[in-house]
């Protein structure tokens, strides 16, 4: 690399092959022994959480869409987002948590929803 930099401080625009370090030959090459675990855990939970992420941002925009973009009512809305949510977690192949959060999200967003009925008649 010295040479490299005397080049560059001579002005040389384009570097040369002879300038860079190479390896000296294909027999050098030693593979890798570091073990993989810790990524394979960590790159499964990040799409664990993609996924789970993705899906959950998928019905907290299609249900107040359904409301207010579509004019449905708000039961009706929390019904067909409840059964896109049981979908999604089928289509996705989601664990059974997945389904008991949709399921018990439901029911606050369900008590809420006739509460906002209930006051605006």
């Amino acid at each position: 690399m010295k040479g490299l930099r005397a080049r560059v401080s001579e002005h040389l625009l384009e570097p040369t092959l002879e300038d860079f370090e190479m390896a000296e030959d294909e027999t050098s090459y030693v593979k890798g022994t570091m073990g993989v675990d810790g990524h394979k855990k960590t790159f499964g939970g990040f799409m664990g959480t993609t996924v789970y992420g993705g899906a959950a941002l998928a019905l907290i925009v299609i249900f107040p869409t359904l409301v207010f973009g579509v004019s449905m009512g708000w039961i009706s809305a929390l019904i067909v987002t409840l059964v896109l949510g049981i979908i999604l977690g089928l289509a996705l192949k989601l664990k059974g948590a997945w389904y008991a959060g949709v399921i018990i999200s439901a029911v606050p967003l369900a008590m809420a929803s006739a509460m906002l009925a209930s006051l605006h008649g």
